[in-house]
């Protein structure tokens, strides 16, 4: 039986920063109680054991825009195909909403896995304060 995603599912802050870590990347501690309250959305999956495996931001402006953040599936899950699941659930959802489109930025690595979710790839621009050098 496949996880079941959930749209703004029951989650805390302890827990997505322990999916963070397990993803390798920072925990980000402190920040998800502010940032759960200001999203249009969030999609989390968990396992049989009800531990959080996957999980993806969703931020719009409910109208034209809505932009994927943080998706993330623990590694013991990885190349299930629950991480196209997630992108798909939280695209249908935001085409039913009636938003015109769905933006994501990624690692060059990645782009493989984003066309499969169904992405159109293009070039575009970012300015990232926290990892560029800013003059």
């Amino acid at each position: 039986m496949k996880p079941k995603i959930l749209r703004n599912g029951p989650v805390n802050s302890k827990e997505i920063c322990a999916l963070r870590t397990a993803v390798g990347w920072d925990a980000a501690d402190g920040t998800y109680d502010d940032i759960l309250k200001k999203l249009y959305a969030y999609y989390t999956v968990r396992n049989d054991g009800s531990e959080l495996i996957g999980y993806v931001s969703v931020l719009s402006d409910g109208i034209a825009d809505a932009f994927l953040i943080d998706l993330m599936v623990h590694p013991e899950h990885q190349e299930s195909g629950l991480g196209i699941r997630i992108v798909r659930k939280a695209a249908s959802d935001v085409k039913q909403a009636g938003i015109q489109c769905i933006q994501v930025t990624f690692d060059d690595s990645l782009e493989p896995f984003y066309r499969k979710c169904g992405f159109h790839i293009f070039r575009g621009g970012i300015i990232d304060f926290k990892n560029m050098a800013w003059d």
